[in-house]
């Protein structure tokens, strides 16, 4: 009877999946919830089969017993059940209201709880009387413990809580080794007599776990769920057997399938594949438990090739040959030996009753034996899939490293047995070599071979070297100094060889531009192109082309890809106001790949319609006197399209003759740069994105020309397709024509299905973005592709972005500039060439913040993983599928639910930067001091969004270590292991707590390299450090310190001694502590190097003080706020000499009136007041209006709102460019004074912006 149930209910799950994918717009949860249910009830029928023919009966009590007697017996209950299936199964197939069925549903099953849980305390006491002989089937067991663990996978706690979600998981994992354990020994023909003490242990523990899960996951009065809880976080020590008997089944069983030659056939790989994740996942705990340095070594080089032959298993089947086999099984039984059958202290009581010689020994063999398997079978897992990004800058950064490493003091200690200095001499070697190839090896397959071995073994150099520096054993041969200076010696003969010999395209420029000698065909412009937007843009345009200056001048219109230049270029081209004003037009499409003969014959056969036979044969220099021939006394309009560079318009300048007529020339580029600032004739256009009305009526016109409805289910789906499409013409194209080539009534379903990832991935956006990528510089490529290591729509601080590129690598100083700077002008570049978009711009020549597009963030992740430079993890699935075979080099991981990451189990030695990214960091712990053992080498730490309880000391064990990002979470001080490490650049806090400031340890002054500190808070802006004060006179300096925030200074005490230690000092945010009654004065002109500062005060007991600043004459940027000082102070802050950016903000003076005397402002040109009761400002009348604030360009007013007059001077600034006002509404007349003056002065393009 329970085998009839069984199949009626996996008839009736497949009944309902088939609803669940008939009618998609049903609500999802209710079917997964009943499919839970239907899932535990097969797991109980599955357990219940061994019982259907056993005289078994429940123990009712005497009333209990006589009101249900006709249920006493598990095969009434059976037939109960399969009654009630077929009418589940007919409402489900029939019923169109699955909130009905749910109702329905859930009343029958409820009826079988009480019972079912009753049951299984029934089926644990038979089964635990059982004796060691009682007979157990193994397929029988196997198909139980299948469907029990498909409930525990699927398991989810209705609190959400992370210690439920780890309990469950370490019972799965737990059952799951003793099922792939059994499966294994069976696999080599352990018989099933020779298991059953096993069989019947693992059928006890695995019926308390299904009782007990059914208990947790239906809670329905069956016992306190502490209780439960507690029974299962109890029941994963049981899972290990520990009877004698048992455990001798287990030994016996290992040594009869090691003496097994029994062959593996295909359909056996997934055990095996099952039982290598099993034995990695009690390895893993080992691991984190085990406290034998010498053995947990060997056991992690043990996990590690485990690891990596599992995923041979997993990613290359057709590899698993007998070669593979043969030592494969070797290997898993040695494995299943030392580690299969043994709880934690059974592993301890095996290492102290071997000689510790013994079983590294023994472990040495089986890891020498899978590290051979490996090579010969999968060699790009056996060594290092290392970047292929900027190569050459990755030698030149090694090669400086080396040559600190081996003048510092640590660095000489652990490497003085090894000859570094002849691996230096022969990377100078081969570096040169490189300068000799490069340009050449993306064109010729033997020089990119060159490259790579020489890239790839500067990147084994590096890993050596950090290696010995953090005290790891290196085991294996191929990462020997030996070996490596071998392979150089190789490497460097061929690259000779290479060098000598007359390679085909050697000259770049010519390479890179080789062309076809015939004029492109469709280079003219589509006349009907859809066109939407850009109409402001298109005035302005063409008011440009048709006044202004007589001379030739330039028109540039730049945006990043399928931002639609050309279409708007197009726009302007076929306009009637453009077509009637110039006589001539032509248009021609550049590229990257161009020719200057194609580009001349496309231009004359723009201008002329008919060429006479003898121009086809005419040789470049007559082509180019043709055009300039034709373009003769005539006002012309020429567009080049597509620009990549200035040569293109140097080649053709000289065909563009200059009658001064008002000729033009229209240039669109991704880039800024490629025209002559002194042929320019406005700035050039860089083009916004589309508004979500501009976007929809784009998608419109692209599905339904010409009709101005569109039809509802267009309508429906405008919100999520405005959403995805960002503004980007170039994604509104492809999503139409996606959506052109579906079933209208199928288009909801598949814009849900839909993302950037999906319109990244087609062919016309990749080959564009593409395009971009190929034109970078290598020393940018990386900076842009790491955009793809954050989440999506991310805002990034680009002072904390800089960071991490030169944390990573990309980024190194010049003699001229520090390597912010360096990393800032990179940044300028990658937005000059339309990559990045200013989000949030600084108050004059910066950007503070800045994101990518939707589109551009796929490529990046894409690509970035395809160069091998970092792998980005996102969604449970991705995580549930996540192998670490080739040493990914950098690992970000993306995810809600940050628990995922404590199942990752994240093994790569190699790894160099982690950065994780959460959204509920309040509520998960994590202990990762198992992990530091593990990522020694690790140079980039982002932790600022988990909490670390307690935070783990073993983080002095990374040495190499350059950026630290944590969560306060609580913390009143910093840990003091932070401070031992002698490579951190960048430390940032991230607040998460009520407490004003974090103690840092005196052992802070040991950072020497220390580059950037910062405390983030949100809320709270006058949180900030609190450095140690007491021996400041025998402490370090932090010379090399950039940037601080926020410092807390206590002007009692003696200021400048403490600022003393940061010489070089930049950029600097301050929180001064005041006392009422007092009078304080702040020194800070030691600071010699400081350009921006910003300074709030903390008053406690009052406001009334007496404050005078003595600031530095570096500053350019200067932040006030709470200080509510009189205006007269203003003298100190009025006349300092490279002052660019005052803001006033927050109370930071007080007093009704500001009448500026002596202080003058002569290179302001920024000003912002903020939240300030001034009513009045003037200017002296003894001083020349002139001379104030001669160079102000922007001025915001914000938020005062007694203000009612503004200073004349303003009146006659020429400089002046913009006047922003909110919420001031007295000072509506003085502006409108200041703005007739300056109309009248002749500016009108002063912009005044009030709301």
């Amino acid at each position: 009877m329970a085998s009839t149930s069984i199949t009626c209910i996996s008839s009736t799950l497949d009944d309902l999946q088939a609803l669940e994918n008939g009618y998609p717009e049903f609500p999802n949860w209710p079917q997964k919830y009943l499919r839970r249910k239907l899932r535990h009830l097969r797991t109980f029928l599955l357990c219940a089969r061994k019982y259907s023919n056993d005289d078994v009966q429940l123990p009712f009590d005497n009333k209990k017993n006589q009101a249900n007697n006709h249920h006493a017996s598990l095969e009434a209950l059976a037939v109960r059940i399969g009654e009630a299936i077929p009418k589940w199964a007919k409402e489900i197939q029939s019923s169109y209201q699955p909130w009905k069925v749910v109702h329905h549903l859930e009343k029958d099953l409820g009826s079988f709880e009480q019972e079912i849980c009753e049951w299984y305390v029934v089926f644990l006491g038979s089964s635990s009387r059982q004796s060691s002989n009682s007979v157990v089937r193994k397929d029988d067991l196997m198909e139980f413990m299948d469907s029990l663990l498909e409930n525990l996978v699927n398991f989810r706690p209705k609190s959400r809580l992370a210690h439920q979600v780890r309990l469950i998981k370490a019972l799965e994992e737990k059952l799951a080794f003793m099922k792939n354990f059994i499966r294994f020994l069976t696999l080599h023909d352990v018989e099933n007599t020779e298991l059953g003490p096993l069989l019947v242990h693992t059928e006890a523990v695995a019926i308390n776990a299904a009782g007990l899960s059914y208990k947790f996951q239906f809670k329905k009065g069956f016992g306190s769920p502490e209780d439960i809880k507690e029974s299962i976080s109890e029941l994963p020590q049981k899972i290990f057997p520990v009877e004698p008997q048992v455990l001798e089944t287990c030994m016996q069983a290992l040594i009869a399938s090691k003496l097994s030659r029994q062959s593996y056939g295909d359909t056996d790989e997934h055990i095996l594949r099952d039982f290598y994740h099993s034995l990695l996942c009690n390895l893993w705990e080992i691991l984190k438990h085990g406290t034998c340095p010498v053995i947990l070594r060997q056991l992690q080089m043990f996990y590690e090739g485990l690891d990596s032959l599992r995923n041979i298993l997993k990613e290359k089947p057709k590899e698993f040959d007998e070669k593979v086999r043969d030592p494969t099984r070797v290997v898993k039984c040695y494995g299943g030996d030392f580690i299969s059958p043994l709880s934690l202290n059974a592993i301890k009581d095996a290492i102290q009753a071997k000689d510790m010689d013994i079983v590294c020994s023994e472990l040495s063999e089986i890891i020498k034996l899978i590290d051979a398997v490996i090579t010969e079978k999968c060699p790009e897992s056996s060594s290092f899939n290392f970047p292929k990004t900027n190569g050459l800058g990755f030698v030149d950064s090694l090669l400086k490293k080396m040559m600190d490493v081996t003048s510092s003091e640590a660095g000489s200690i652990a490497l003085i047995d090894h000859p570094i200095q002849k691996v230096q001499e022969e990377l100078v070697c081969l570096r040169s070599l490189l300068r000799k190839i490069v340009g050449l090896q993306n064109e010729d397959e033997e020089v990119q071979g060159i490259w790579n071995r020489i890239v790839g073994v500067a990147y084994r150099i590096e890993f050596l070297i950090d290696s010995l520096i953090t005290g790891n054993i290196i085991d294996s041969s191929s990462m020997s100094i030996h070996s490596i200076l071998a392979e150089m010696n190789i490497i460097k003969a061929a690259a000779l060889k290479i060098c000598d010999s007359e390679r085909p395209g050697g000259k770049v420029k010519e390479v890179t531009k080789r062309f076809n000698h015939m004029p492109q065909e469709g280079s003219k412009p589509i006349v009907n192109d859809v066109v939407v937007g850009f109409e402001d843009e298109t005035a302005s345009i063409i008011n440009g082309l048709r006044h202004g200056s007589c001379q030739v001048k330039i028109v540039s219109i730049v945006g990043m890809p399928g931002q639609g230049k050309t279409t708007l270029a197009r726009k302007v081209y076929n306009s009637s106001s453009v077509t009637s004003y110039f006589h001539k037009r032509a248009w021609c499409t550049v590229s990257q790949v161009y020719h200057k003969r194609n580009l001349l014959f496309e231009i004359l056969t723009c201008i002329e319609s008919k060429l006479p036979e003898d121009v086809f044969k005419m040789g470049e220099e007559d082509l180019a006197l043709e055009v300039k021939r034709h373009l003769l006394k005539n006002r012309y309009l020429i567009v080049l399209d597509d620009v990549w560079d200035i040569d293109a318009w140097n080649g053709l300048e000289a065909s563009f003759p200059d009658d001064r007529n008002g000729s033009r020339v229209i240039l669109t580029s991704r880039l800024r740069g490629v025209a002559p600032q002194d042929k320019l004739d406005h700035e050039p256009y860089s083009l916004r994105q589309l508004t979500p009305n501009e976007t929809w009526d784009l998608l419109k016109l692209k599905l339904y020309p010409g009709q101005d409805l569109a039809p509802p289910e267009l309508c429906e789906i405008r919100q999520q397709v405005v959403e995805m499409c960002q503004g980007l013409p170039l994604t509104v194209v492809i999503l139409a024509g996606i959506l052109s080539r579906m079933d209208r009534y199928g288009w909801k379903e598949a814009v849900e299905g839909l993302s950037s990832r999906n319109v990244s991935s087609t062919e016309q956006c990749t080959a564009t973005l593409e395009l971009s990528y190929k034109h970078l510089p290598d020393t940018l490529k990386a900076c842009f592709l790491y955009f793809g290591a954050f989440p999506e729509d991310r805002e990034h601080n680009t002072k904390r972005l800089i960071s991490l590129w030169v944390a990573e690598g990309f980024v190194q100083k010049t003699h001229l500039k520090r390597s912010e700077d360096v990393g800032n002008d990179y940044l300028m570049e990658l937005i000059s060439r339309s990559l990045v978009i200013v989000s949030k711009p600084r108050s004059i020549d910066g950007v503070k913040a800045c994101r990518i597009h939707d589109l551009l963030y796929e490529f990046c992740v894409t690509k970035a993983k395809e160069e091998k430079l970092l792998q980005q993890v996102r969604r449970y699935d991705d995580f549930s599928a996540f192998t670490v075979p080739c040493y990914p080099r950098r690992l970000c991981i993306i995810d809600s639910k940050l628990e995922h990451f404590d199942n990752l189990r994240l093994f790569s030695p190699a790894i160099r930067s982690l950065l994780l990214f959460s959204h509920d960091e309040d509520s998960i712990s994590f202990d990762l001091r198992f992990i530091f053992h593990i990522i020694k080498l690790v140079r980039v730490l982002d932790l600022s969004q988990i909490g670390l309880d307690p935070f783990p000391r073993e983080v002095e064990l990374l040495v190499h270590l350059r950026y630290l990002a944590i969560l306060g979470r609580g913390k009143i001080s910093l840990p003091s292991s932070v401070c031992n490490l002698p490579n951190l650049e960048t430390l940032i806090w991230r607040n998460s707590s009520t407490h004003r400031s974090v103690s840092l340890p005196d052992t802070i002054w040991n950072l020497k390299k220390l580059r950037h500190l910062q405390l983030i808070d949100e809320v709270d802006k006058h949180y900030c450090f609190f450095f140690p004060r007491h021996n400041l006179d025998n402490s370090s300096q932090l010379r090399d310190l950039d940037f601080l925030s926020c410092l807390s200074l206590d002007p009692e005490e003696n200021i400048s001694k403490l600022l003393r230690k940061f010489p070089n000092i930049r950029k600097l945010r301050c929180s001064v502590n005041l006392k009422p009654d007092v009078q304080y004065h702040v020194v800070m002109d030691c600071l010699s190097q400081l350009e921006s500062l910003s300074l709030s005060c903390v008053i406690y007991g009052g406001d009334r003080y007496q404050l005078d600043f003595q600031f530095p004459l570096t500053i350019k940027k200067l932040t006030l706020s709470y200080f509510r000082m009189p205006w007269s102070k203003m003298a100190a802050i009025g006349n300092l000499p490279n002052l660019e950016v005052l803001k006033l903000l927050k109370q930071a003076f007080e007093g009704e009136i500001w009448e500026m005397e002596v202080e003058k402002f002569p290179k302001v040109c920024f000003l912002k007041l903020a939240s300030l009761n001034i009513a009045k400002w003037t200017a002296s009348s003894e001083y020349d209006e002139q001379d104030y604030f001669p160079g102000l360009q922007k001025l915001v007013l914000d938020r005062c709102g007694a203000l009612q007059e503004i200073p004349s001077c303003l009146r006659n600034s020429s400089a002046l460019e913009i006047i922003e006002v909110s919420k001031c509404p007295n000072c509506t007349s003085s502006l409108e004074e200041i703005q007739e003056e300056q109309r009248s002065n002749g500016n009108t393009d002063l912009k005044i912006l009030i709301s």
